[in-house]
């Protein structure tokens, strides 16, 4: 990952340090599962099951986000899958969907910023 790439990801709201320590300051190995973020399905599968109200699929869903976004320290992703998570596994449905419509707009925004990245590669 060069510089123009880092710059632009912190600025746009990644958190590359917390990222960075999850792979061992591995740049090379981040950047490999930074990208590869673009074609996890897992998001659409959870907004599937909840338009579906397949709940425990959603549930599931959502738990298995809440770490891949800590991982790769996408941290505005993570703080609502991690309370929708939290609500679904407790029952209450209705109080998770309430995170659904910012986990969609913020998904589609780590996405684009993700694809912008990308096109700053050397």
């Amino acid at each position: 990952m060069n510089e123009k790439q880092k710059e632009f990801l912190a600025q746009s709201g990644i958190n590359l340090t917390d990222g960075l320590a999850y792979f061992s300051e591995n740049e090379r190995l981040y950047e490999k599962y930074l990208f590869r973020f673009l074609e996890e399905p897992t998001f659409p599968e959870l907004f599937k099951a909840i338009e579906e109200d397949r709940r425990e699929d959603a549930r599931r869903a959502a738990h298995s986000l809440k770490g891949i976004t800590a991982t790769l320290g996408f941290t505005s992703l993570h703080t609502p899958l991690k309370a929708q998570e939290f609500e679904f596994k407790n029952g209450r449905w209705e109080e998770g969907n309430q995170y659904t419509d910012e986990l969609k707009k913020e998904y589609a925004r780590i996405i684009e910023v993700l694809q912008a990245a990308k096109t700053l590669a050397n």
